[in-house]
């Protein structure tokens, strides 16, 4: 399936450069130039605006770019479908996953991870943090997509990509939500609380062996606070709904947030308290190419997240640096 002339269009839609799209194309800007002449010439219209030496699409340009891009998908779905068939997938990677943050990344990232590596197969083992420590700790998965509160644990190595704040949400109703309704900005900006003003409130919390529950218990002890806990859940929707419902307050990560509901009404703690999100995997553990590209695919997709701050450890920049800087080669 000859796609050369999609695969130089798109080249230069992207480089917005007749001399970058040769580049990324691997040929010389002369032939570049001819070639992109000669494809205006038969289809009788330009494809690109020439403006001080930045070629952008025109309309007919756009919809020539649109059918290209879907043309080398299908290419792309029928050469892999047809690789399977010809090919065992040898090798496996068990992931470890929350049930909901780790699972929709990894359902996020694998169209192009398997672009790459069509005969290695993904599988995911959902669980919660502390039985996804063990999984990874025993070498039952190859690492675990999760959060944590430290990178303490002497049998793990990190990979750290970004951290979450921590928030407090309470019901509507309750005698403090008023002035976190009151900044200006709301939701995106939060009032700050100490945790001590909610010492008299009943508290809905995370379940032990969560993050948000060892971040939550550090701060009581830190604060010499004994909550009256009157619910516990190992899931955040269950929790949001708790709060929602007016059964008490309680602590959970920024991604959690339910923008849409005048039920809760969010703060941050003073002082801000974060958890990481990281990968985790045995301690010194050589990870495959196959296994640092798909830890990089998380890394990449983890730092277009709004929801997070970006803290890269000098593990997770490695890969970050090993496959960006390849990526921008081709």
């Amino acid at each position: 399936m000859d796609v050369k002339a999609m695969e130089y269009i798109l080249a230069i839609a992207k480089e917005t450069s007749l001399s970058g799209a040769a580049k990324r194309a691997g040929i010389s800007q002369p032939a570049m130039s001819v070639f992109l002449s000669r494809l205006e010439t038969e289809l009788g219209t330009d494809l690109f605006y020439r403006e001080k030496k930045k070629l952008t699409l025109t309309p007919a340009g756009r919809i020539y770019a649109d059918a290209a891009e879907k043309i080398l998908d299908v290419k792309s779905q029928t050469y892999q479908t047809i690789y399977r068939l010809t090919h065992t997938q040898r090798e496996s990677i068990i992931v470890g996953a929350t049930p909901l943050r780790g699972s929709i990344m990894v359902a996020q990232i694998f169209s192009q991870f398997n672009s790459r590596f069509p005969d290695i197969k993904l599988e995911i083992r959902e669980g919660y943090m502390h039985e996804l420590n063990r999984l990874v700790a025993e070498g039952s998965v190859t690492y675990a997509l999760g959060s944590c509160y430290d990178t303490e644990n002497p049998a793990l190595d990190y990979i750290v990509i970004s951290k979450e704040e921590v928030l407090v949400g309470v019901p509507s109703f309750h005698p403090l939500a008023a002035r976190g309704l009151a900044v200006d900005g709301y939701p995106e900006k939060l009032a700050a609380i100490q945790i001590s003003e909610l010492a008299d409130s009943p508290f809905v919390l995370l379940s032990a062996g969560t993050t948000i529950r060892t971040i939550t218990d550090n701060i009581f002890s830190k604060e010499g606070i004994v909550p009256t806990v009157v619910f516990e859940t190992s899931n955040n929707l269950v929790l949001s709904n708790m709060i929602q419902k007016g059964a008490g307050v309680g602590l959970l990560p920024r991604s959690a947030m339910v923008k849409d509901t005048d039920d809760i009404v969010y703060f941050s703690l003073s002082p801000r308290y974060y958890l990481n999100l990281a990968i985790m995997l045995q301690k010194h553990r050589r990870l495959s190419a196959a296994e640092r590209y798909l830890a990089y695919l998380v890394i990449r997709q983890d730092c277009n997240n709004p929801l997070y701050i970006p803290a890269l450890n000098a593990f997770a920049r490695s890969l970050r640096d090993e496959f960006s800087g390849e990526e921008d080669t081709n």
